[in-house]
C-alpha cells in the first residue's frame, strides 16, 4: 500500500514538474503577440509616445523583446518595460 502511495505521488510530482515548466515556458507568448498586446494597451500603434528628447509615435519607438521565466517582456530601452504574463496580462 505504502509502495503505491509512493509511485502515485511521484508521478503527481512529475506532471506538476511538466505543467510548471510549460507554463514558465509558455511557448503561446511570441514576439508578435507581446507587440500588439502592448500597443494595444499604450493606445495604438499611432499614439503619441515621449521618448527621451522627443515625442514620437509609438512605431518609431525602438523596441526589445526578451523571454523570461512566466513573462515576456518588452521594453523601450532607457525608458519603460512592459510585461505580458502567461495568461495574456499586461503588468
Amino acid at each position: 500500500m505504502i509502495k503505491r502511495k509512493v509511485i502515485i505521488l511521484s508521478v503527481l510530482v512529475v506532471v506538476a514538474s511538466i505543467v510548471a515548466s510549460l507554463i514558465a515556458w509558455a511557448p503561446w507568448i511570441k514576439e508578435k503577440h507581446v507587440h500588439d498586446k502592448v500597443m494595444e494597451h499604450l493606445g495604438g500603434l499611432d499614439t503619441m509616445f515621449n521618448y527621451p528628447g522627443e515625442t514620437m509615435p509609438l512605431s518609431d519607438v525602438p523596441k526589445t523583446f526578451r523571454k523570461v521565466p512566466f513573462v515576456s517582456l518588452m521594453y523601450f530601452p532607457g525608458e519603460a518595460v512592459f510585461m505580458v504574463t502567461f495568461y495574456g496580462s499586461i503588468i
